[in-house]
């Protein structure tokens, strides 16, 4: 069975496993990839891409916090970018598996192990950072089913200046060929810093998702000269109180891509067909999801 499991608690990230499903130990699990893992591909227009995904805001609240306006000015903003569903979980298996293969709740599902349910680790070798996963020092030890070698989640210790995350940046300023960074990263904030919490406070949720984000990309991931080829998305995975607009702050940052406000209406779907488009990969779904969705153009240098 595969499962596309999407972990709450103090901590939210999501994980893709194929295989049997256990607990995902949260330390060096690079070491432990198979010969299986997809093959790295040259990119049309970045070398890798990192999402960063912030929780439950509408866009017109998140153009009002100056940090994200400001920073929505300095790259690619998309002013009419959608989430896809209500409540969280569907929008977090649409943006790695191409679909939301009918979920409609929040409730994890366990799906087979076949073609029709791949993710973008099927085709990209990956990374997720979960920031304090696990929640609490007597959850269930982690235990690992590397059957296919293409586990590579990493917990983020986010009381320490050089976590996991800090120190992969690092190596790869140090030694980019010897410590490379994965094509597909994926980075999942706890509740309290990608803006869910308090949920019945979202301004504060939203000026800690802001003071959060500003850190990281300034200590943290700082897009030099050395990041060249970087990609960096971020969004949220859905509007507040189930908005029936469904605008979502979404910008694109990296050397790569022209500063610019986009109009036209996109989602979670067009940014994974775009990954796919960049690395010459074909859709996970031919029809529907990410395969009828439009690729991004027109944004690139």
């Amino acid at each position: 069975m595969l499962r596309l499991q999407l972990f709450s608690h103090r901590a939210r990230a999501l994980f893709i496993t194929a295989g049997l499903l256990c607990w995902l130990t949260p330390v060096s699990l690079s070491q432990l990839n198979g010969a299986d893992a997809p093959t790295r591909r040259a990119g049309k227009h970045f070398d890798r891409v990192l999402i960063i995904v912030l929780e439950n805001q509408n866009y017109t609240s998140t153009m009002k916090d100056k940090f994200l306006m400001d920073l929505a000015a300095q790259g690619c903003s998309f002013s009419n970018f959608r989430n896809l569903y209500h409540p969280s979980y569907p929008n977090y298996l649409a943006m790695i598996a191409g679909s939301s293969f009918d979920v409609r709740s929040n409730t994890q599902k366990d799906f087979h192990d076949d073609s029709d349910h791949r993710t973008i680790a099927d085709q990209l070798d990956w990374r997720n950072y979960a920031e304090d996963y696990p929640a609490h020092t007597n959850d269930p030890k982690p235990v690992l089913d590397n059957q296919r070698g293409k586990y590579d989640v990493v917990s983020v210790d986010t009381k320490n200046p050089h976590n996991a995350f800090v120190g992969d940046i690092e190596n790869f300023r140090k030694d980019p060929l010897k410590y490379p960074l994965a094509q597909y990263m994926f980075y999942s904030p706890n509740l309290d810093d990608d803006g869910h919490d308090p949920y019945f406070g979202p301004r504060k949720g939203l000026l800690k998702a802001s003071q959060w984000l500003q850190n990281f990309l300034t200590n943290w991931l700082p897009l030099d000269e050395t990041m060249k080829g970087t990609l960096v998305v971020v969004t949220f995975d859905e509007s507040e109180d189930d908005d029936r607009d469904n605008r979502i702050y979404t910008v694109f940052l990296g050397s790569m891509v022209k500063s610019q406000d986009v109009k036209k209406e996109y989602n979670h779907y067009s940014v994974l067909r775009t990954i796919e488009d960049n690395f010459n990969l074909e859709p996970l779904h031919k029809e529907s999801g990410d395969g009828k969705a439009e690729v991004i153009t027109d944004i690139w240098k």
